[in-house]
């Protein structure tokens, strides 16, 4: 898809210049579908309507059928297992899941571990689990951990202890010593299930499982593994994994789940959210639920996410009143971080990167301070915590796949102790001593990256002058609408084309022409406008780096459409994404050869 852009900076995204629906349905949804890939009535049933039939067959996945022969040999000798997880939102909800699954399987020898993310930090430990070890265990089930860790695998093969490997990340070059490796992402599986995250293939290690005790006529219990998709969702959604092809097949009926949860601790947390039985989005788990389950691992304050998700009944309640205290100091401690970080920035400011380190960042913090930076200035941010012996402990996050982490810290890695994670996200361990060689160190990898692009760029001057995608400062929209044309129907089609996330991101709408006829500060120094098109008025919260228009001014905005929930009222509002003054318009379009590589797109040229 090749798209436009404006003086304005913002992307029109290609419709693919098709324009009669197979459905009656609103333009803007079917300029969405079309652009998507959705083109005929059976395309926007799959998407919209996802069967759980569909499901790739668990088996698919290498060495499944060597992990549900170990796993049965130990129900039948009714050996006692480890599940270790990792300490995020995806190790804790694949521990509750497996833990959960293997119970109604009729597996009642279970321990269940985490390491802490201060104390132990990240990675499958022999010696931790070989705690478990000493108290009977004779096999190891790990949760979106592993696949790296080789030496750790090798010390407990060498200690008699056999190990199954459930991860989701990508191996080193050599793989450990498991029993069996389940991991779509170790470059030996060829099913097509690379893009689940390690909760969703502990998910399949349970669909396995009970397909093969159903096989033997074992089954003890025959629970529905729907019931599992609460967490299933839960983890999958903010792990960021691309929600496509499984994942979104799994999480689109998990929300459901989720919203009605009966576990104790998951049902209390959303009782207190005021999401208990509402129709969830995955942005609700993703900006409100996953937040405070993440903040116990994050201040190490004694509470783990594990134990909200598999508490009783008795300890429900008061675990979630310390989930809520333990989140706000959370944000205290961000707040607090935030603004040392103002400061620390200011002469940074325009820069390609931006690096920062102090002594009173905590570290369970400095992830949300790279995020906030990366959103603010649209590069990528590294941020890290100075310990009092010297050590920083830090976290990275770039704003688009334009930029890679890995490469990045690569090109630092003589100032570094060690570094490590995904393109878009990453940590790194450096020493006070090394900030000013590290700082070099970036500053000559985005010098040269910034020369290289330079030299792209007059190469392809003569290439019709277009800019795309890549343009980090352009806004990608998919549709025009008028006010009037978001009405219940329209959000009815709107929610059903869910879940939204990577790779299959929330359309963005732009309106034109709208009449600021209010405007009121938030706290937090948000926004929250009155905009109307001289007949509908609507409500429009401005969040995130809000511009401040004048009570009549004329603006057009890029909106995602939500709807408010307060008392019991159900009311349409905007969510403002950006905005500018109106700008007279006229449409263009520009007639392409259609392939599929090449559509037919419309752009705004701004006349003067």
């Amino acid at each position: 898809m090749t798209e436009i852009t404006t003086q304005g900076g913002w992307l029109r995204r290609s419709s693919a210049g098709i324009y009669d629906p197979p459905l009656p349905m609103p333009k803007a949804i079917w300029q969405i579908l079309a652009a998507r890939g959705c083109r005929s009535a059976d395309d926007i049933d799959r998407l919209t309507d996802p069967k759980l039939k569909d499901l790739a067959h668990p088996f698919t996945i290498h060495e499944m059928s060597v992990a549900v022969e170990r796993l049965l040999r130990a129900l039948d000798k009714n050996e006692s297992i480890l599940i270790y997880g990792d300490y995020d939102l995806d190790g804790s909800p694949g521990v509750a899941l497996l833990a959960d699954g293997l119970k109604r399987l009729g597996f009642d020898k279970l321990f269940m571990f985490q390491p802490s993310r201060l104390r132990d930090g990240y990675g499958f430990h022999s010696a931790k689990a070989k705690e478990f070890v000493a108290q009977g265990v004779s096999l190891v089930v790990t949760v979106d951990v592993g696949i790296t860790d080789i030496d750790a695998v090798a010390d407990l093969k060498a200690a008699g202890v056999d190990v199954i490997v459930t991860d989701h990340h990508l191996p080193k070059e050599t793989l450990p010593e498991a029993v069996a490796i389940l991991n779509p992402n170790k470059g030996t599986c060829t099913s097509r299930l690379q893009h689940l995250c390690g909760t969703g293939v502990a998910f399949y290690l349970i669909l396995a499982l009970r397909m093969e005790l159903t096989r033997l006529g074992r089954l003890k219990e025959n629970f529905n593994p729907k019931d599992l998709l609460d967490l299933f969702a839960l983890a999958t959604i903010t792990d960021m994994v691309p929600l496509v092809f499984e994942n979104r097949v799994l999480v689109k009926h998990g929300l459901r789940v989720l919203s009605q949860s009966e576990r104790p601790g998951l049902k209390r947390l959303l009782q207190e959210l005021g999401l208990y039985r509402k129709t969830l989005r995955a942005q609700d788990v993703g900006f409100r639920i996953a937040p405070k389950l993440n903040a116990l691992t994050r201040l190490d304050a004694g509470l783990t996410a594990l134990q909200v998700l598999t508490a009783n009944e008795a300890d429900s309640q008061k675990l979630v009143d310390e989930v809520l205290v333990i989140n706000k100091r959370r944000g205290e401690l961000q707040k607090h971080a935030k603004k040392i970080v103002d400061e620390l920035v200011r002469d940074q400011i325009g820069a390609e990167h931006l690096f920062v380190c102090h002594h009173d960042f905590h570290p369970g913090v400095v992830s949300l301070i790279a995020s906030d930076l990366m959103n603010r200035y649209n590069v990528p941010a590294l941020v890290g915590a100075i310990h009092p012996d010297g050590r920083i402990v830090g976290s990275a996050r770039a704003p688009s796949k334009k930029f890679n982490l890995q490469h990045i810290l690569k090109a630092a890695e003589t100032s570094l102790e060690k570094f490590g994670g995904h393109q878009l996200a990453a940590g790194f361990e450096t020493h006070r001593d090394k900030t000013s060689m590290m700082q070099g160190l970036l500053q000559k990898y985005f010098e040269v990256q910034a020369a290289n692009k330079k030299s792209t760029a007059v190469a392809n001057e003569s290439i019709d002058g277009l800019a795309t995608s890549e343009d980090s400062s352009a806004i990608l929209y998919d549709a025009e609408v008028e006010l009037a044309e978001i009405t219940p129907e329209f959000m009815s089609w709107y929610e059903n084309l869910g879940p939204f996330g990577m790779q299959f991101e929330a359309p963005i709408f732009a309106i034109q022409n709208l009449k600021v006829v209010g405007k009121r500060l938030l706290k937090g120094e948000y926004l929250k406008y009155s905009l109307s098109d001289g007949i509908t008025k609507i409500d429009a919260l401005w969040f995130s780096k809000p511009k401040e228009f004048q009570e009549g001014s004329l603006v057009d905005v890029l909106i995602e459409p939500q709807w408010n929930e307060y008392l019991g009222q159900r009311t349409l509002q905007l969510l403002i994404l950006d905005a500018r003054m109106t700008r007279r318009v006229t449409s263009d379009v520009l007639n392409a050869p259609h392939d599929n590589k090449k559509a037919h797109q419309k752009s705004l040229e701004i006349v003067n």
